[in-house]
C-alpha cells in the first residue's frame, strides 16, 4: 500500500503527524466483498468533528476508553494525548497497524485489538466508548447496541460524531430514552476544500440503568 505522510490539524486542537494510504482506490478495487471494502483508509470529517470535540469538551485524565472502528486511529490518538487509556478496536488488521503507528508518531501509546462487531470480545468495561462515522450499516446497529450495554461501565457515556447519516437517526431511536441522558452539539469541520457540520451525539448511561445479559 502507498502511504503518504503529513499534518493533521485538529480544528481547536494540536496539529499531528499522521500517516495515510495514498492509493485508496486500489483498495476499493481490490476488494472482493463488502467486509473488504477501505472506509478504514480514509481520514472522514466525523472522525476530525470528534477528535476536536474530544480535546476540547471531555475530561479523559486516566478514563478508559474503547474506540470502535478505530481506522487511522485520529480520535483514540488525541485521547490519549489528553491523558486517557485507549483500547482502539477495528475489523481490518492493516487499520489497527496503522493507528498504532500514527499514535507512536505523536507520542502516546494504546492498545489495539481486533474486532468483529458480530463476534465482538469480552472485554471488561469503559468509562467512554468512542466512534466516528460507523452507523452507516444498519445490519450492525443490534450489535453495536449490545457492545455498547455490555462494555459501558453504571455511569459511564459513549459519544457518536456523525455527518448527518439516515442511519444514526435509526439507530438512536432504537435505544430506551430512559436508561441514558443525551446531549448532542455541532462540530464545523473543513476538510478537502468542503465544510461539514459533524453532529456529535453524546449519551451518558445512568446510573440506576440496569440491563440483562445480550
Amino acid at each position: 500500500m502507498q502511504r503518504v505522510t503529513e499534518l493533521i490539524a485538529v480544528p481547536g486542537g494540536p496539529v499531528l503527524t499522521f500517516t495515510r494510504i495514498g492509493n485508496v482506490d486500489d483498495l476499493i478495487s481490490a476488494a472482493q466483498e463488502e467486509d473488504d471494502l477501505p472506509f478504514w483508509a480514509e481520514l472522514w470529517p466525523a472522525s476530525l468533528g470528534l477528535a476536536a470535540y474530544l480535546w476540547r469538551q471531555v475530561d479523559m485524565q486516566e478514563r478508559q476508553v474503547l474506540e470502535l472502528g478505530c481506522g487511522l486511529g485520529l480520535s483514540g490518538i488525541v485521547a490519549a494525548l489528553k491523558g486517557a487509556e485507549v483500547t482502539q478496536t477495528d475489523f481490518i488488521p492493516a487499520a489497527l497497524e496503522l493507528a498504532g503507528e500514527n499514535a507512536a508518531r505523536n507520542g502516546v501509546k494504546t492498545e489495539r485489538v481486533w474486532a468483529d462487531w458480530r463476534r465482538f470480545p469480552a472485554m471488561g468495561n469503559f468509562s467512554l466508548i468512542i466512534g466516528s462515522d460507523i452507523l452507516y450499516e444498519r445490519t450492525l446497529h443490534g450489535n453495536l447496541e449490545t457492545i455498547l450495554t455490555t462494555h459501558l461501565a453504571p455511569g459511564g457515556e459513549f459519544i457518536i460524531a456523525d455527518p448527518g447519516r439516515e442511519w444514526a437517526a435509526l439507530f438512536f431511536d432504537r435505544l430506551d430514552a430512559a436508561a441514558w441522558q443525551r446531549d448532542l452539539s455541532i462540530i464545523p469541520v473543513h476538510l478537502d476544500r468542503k465544510e461539514y457540520a459533524i453532529r456529535i451525539h453524546r449519551w451518558q448511561r445512568r446510573q440506576h440503568a440496569v440491563y440483562d445479559d445480550c
